[in-house]
């Protein structure tokens, strides 16, 4: 390979400007712009023989550096992820045969823009009337509207886009009342600048109005806040309506199905909160109305500023010999925009708090490590982080060094600032790479996500004692491109997208469309360049006020251990729809929001205890399909408790687990609610003195659980509440200055 690539290399630098001498074989190589901006290169299978390999390399104006080498001998494409807009590049592509001869090719073209030049500067009417026309006039910042077009993408039947003198607009009568989502492409056909808008209208048979208004404590008005109306009929179906505050803090909707209205306010900006009707918190909170035919109901938030102020962050990145490394990239993203990760806070909330706008970038903020691997930045206090650190080189990592995204946890910022530290595990320089990309099946449109690479085969720990995985964690850009380099010559990998926008669902990679389990992914195996593994994710459909929530625990022996990193996926078990998911928390806790009234198939699945030679599959607490019932929010039916338990595989012991915390922690309890026991985890870093208390709603203490000195690690307390009434009730840890607590609530 190196002598190959050696006179490969040599051929390119011919300063004839005909880069090979053979140039006849792949005479039909041919460079073109796809709509993200990528070079891709296609040629057609040499006759004769099939090459051993080929290699593609670029520069300019000759191609002198080496980018790729494929083993596959029946590849005749190539995209190129990093190129820069407005930059000229020349390309050669050579197939090598294994008697060391070649034909060749090369072809020069400069880069297009990307296709993201364009701004949608009108907003689309969301409500619609059965059998009336809705009318919506797009218009995108161009300054030649003349050379705009417009072209729909899942639109519903019916809705067409229509040209007049001066520009376009859509057009759509509705037949039936639903709720429709659909994505509009502007492009300008001059210089290819395009921009995309996605968007859903509802539409209702028997309409009335909600008007209102956004304003601030002091009374200034909040334009561009975001407000939801969900409108929840007797039969336990929702419609969803949503509008946008205008600059006088204004909205008004105007076709509104009657029913029991909840109303959320989303604010446009960190600085103040968002709430339910009236300062709600969460949906139990949130004050129920009736919107009734022909009438009206009148809205009037007022937003209450963040508590958060800027705290002090800093921190260092370094390799294993603790030398720091300049130029780590430290990517900090807030909690709710990252994976759904299981958030036992959830359980009492509905599909509402899940389904709220998605925004363009997940990445709140980033900095770069200066020459010694420091950093410093300012981030608000009581916020909840997740950060991603990554450097070319190095394998990219989560707080705790955990290079498992499933496995990454958030870090909450004290009021006094904290200290991050990081190191970067070294990956050695290798050929090996896997180019993909991301995008949401219903609208073809590039979506971000986290993609984990898995090996597929377990191997065995020092000693031959414990079986594990080794796992790897990238982040997509905006564009929904990803790339794993220096891959090592290993044992063939799996790769799983978890996206980040949770309308979508997560897939494991098979060329012929994805899988929900890690036993039917494609394996790949980590040889030469790997491209083109692009995933398309179907869209969940969470539409309800119900929940489902329970633990996913690993069975050793007698042992029962919560088992984190574990995909649970609801199902329509009718259509075989995904309905939702999560990702079970550091407790095995997982929460599956907005499911309706419906039968449900549900299933966990996690990598290290699912391989093709001994699958371990996760047994639910329930048998299936399990049935979801309710008519309105106060119905206990709505949330539901399935629990999974995986026995430890045959084949070893188990993987590591982490038997000494970092920090004073304590758990949701579960389950929650309970009748009449419940059982609650924490943790503590070192032997300490621990009270652990039980309190009413009205501050009166009714139990203490714990009041003793205990030894570092992960401990289970049993509360048992059958002499106690029905209602919410609060307990708290004390330990080494810290104070903590949770709410549970006792249903009888």
């Amino acid at each position: 390979m190196i002598r190959h690539t050696y006179i490969l290399l040599v051929l390119f630098f011919a300063a004839s400007g005909a880069v090979f001498a053979q140039t006849s074989a792949l005479e039909d190589l041919k460079a073109e712009i796809n709509q993200d901006g990528h070079v891709v290169l296609t040629w057609s299978t040499p006759p004769g023989q099939l090459p051993w390999q080929y290699q593609i390399a670029r520069g300019n104006p000759f191609p002198d550096r080496m980018i790729a080498q494929i083993y596959n001998p029946t590849t005749v494409q190539f995209t190129d992820y990093n190129v820069e807009a407005g930059a000229t590049y020349t390309y050669g592509v050579a197939a090598i045969y294994s008697d060391n001869s070649y034909v060749s090719a090369n072809v020069t073209i400069k880069v297009v823009p990307p296709a993201n030049g364009l701004n949608f500067v009108s907003r689309p009417r969301t409500t619609a009337i059965v059998g009336e026309e809705y009318v919506y006039a797009p218009s995108v910042d161009g300054n030649n509207p003349g050379q705009i077009s417009y072209m729909l993408i899942n639109e519903p039947d019916g809705m067409v886009v229509k040209n007049v003198v001066g520009g376009s607009y859509i057009s759509w009568v509705p037949q039936q009342k639903g709720e429709y989502s659909m994505t509009l492409v502007a492009t300008n056909w001059v210089t290819f600048a395009r921009a995309i808008q996605e968007f859903s209208i509802t539409v209702a048979d028997e309409p009335g109005s909600i008007q209102g208004m956004v304003r601030t404590l002091t009374g200034d008005p909040m334009p561009d806040a975001e407000l939801s109306f969900w409108q929840v009929a007797q039969n336990g179906m929702t419609m969803k309506f949503h509008t946008v505050s205008a600059e006088d803090g204004s909205f008004e909707l105007a076709h509104v199905q009657p029913g029991r209205i909840y109303a959320y306010c989303k604010s446009p900006t960190d600085d103040y909160q968002s709430q339910w009707y009236i300062n709600g918190k969460s949906l139990r909170d949130a004050i129920e109305r009736t919107l009734r035919r022909g009438e009206s109901l009148a809205y009037e938030f007022y937003l209450i500023p963040d508590a958060g102020f800027p705290a002090p962050v800093t921190g260092r990145v370094t390799d294993d010999h603790g030398i720091g490394i300049e130029g780590a990239h430290v990517s900090f993203i807030r909690k709710e925009h990252f994976i759904h990760i299981g958030d036992t806070a959830g359980i009492n909330s509905t599909s509402f708090e899940t389904q709220l706008s998605w925004r363009s970038s997940v990445v709140d903020t980033f900095v770069t490590t200066e020459l010694d691997g420091r950093f410093q930045l300012n981030l608000p206090a009581g916020s909840d982080y997740y950060t991603f650190v990554e450097h070319d080189g190095y394998l990219g990592t989560f707080i705790g060094d955990e290079t498992n995204a499933m496995q990454a946890r958030a870090r909450r910022i004290p009021n006094n600032g904290t200290v991050l530290n990081y190191t970067l595990p070294a990956t050695s320089r290798t050929p090996h790479q896997i180019f993909g990309q991301v995008r949401s099946q219903a609208s073809g449109t590039s979506k971000q996500a986290t993609i984990v690479l898995i090996d597929s085969e377990l191997k065995r720990g020092a000693g031959g004692g414990h079986t594990y995985k080794t796992y790897k964690s990238i982040v997509t850009d905006s564009l929904g491109v990803f790339q794993f380099r220096n891959l090592a010559e290993s044992s063939s990998t799996s790769l799983l997208a978890i996206p980040m926008d949770p309308r979508l669902a997560p897939q494991y990679y098979h060329e012929n469309g994805g899988r929900m389990n890690f036993i039917e992914s494609q394996e790949l195996p980590p040889n030469g360049t790997i491209q083109n593994i692009d995933f398309e994710l179907q869209e969940t459909v969470r539409s309800g006020i119900g929940s489902f929530y329970g633990k996913v625990v690993l069975r050793r022996g007698i042992d029962r251990i919560p088992l984190p990193g574990t995909l649970v996926i609801a199902e329509h078990a009718e259509t075989g729809r995904i309905a939702g998911y999560a990702i079970t928390d550091s407790t095995g806790t997982y929460s599956i929001t907005g499911m309706e009234p419906e039968h449900y198939l549900l299933y966990a699945d996690n990598p290290a205890y699912s391989y093709r030679v001994n699958y371990s599959t996760a047994k639910p607490s329930e048998p299936m399909p399990v049935s979801m019932t309710y008519v309105k929010s106060s119905d206990m039916s709505r949330i539901s408790q399935v629990n999974f338990f995986i026995d430890d595989l045959k084949t070893g012991t188990g993987i590591e687990t982490n038997v000494t915390p970092e920090t004073v922690a304590l758990y949701q309890n579960y389950p929650n609610p309970f009748n009449p026991s419940t059982t609650i985890h924490y943790s503590v870093p070192r032997r300490q003195h621990v009270t652990l208390r039980v309190y009413s709603a009205l501050g009166e203490e009714v139990a203490v659980l714990v009041s003793q000195d205990v030894d570092p690690g992960f401990h289970v307390v049993e509360f048992d509440a059958s002499d106690l009434p029905s209602g919410i009730y609060f307990y708290q840890l004390q330990s080494d200055g810290a104070l903590l607590s949770k709410r549970m609530m006792l249903v009888k």
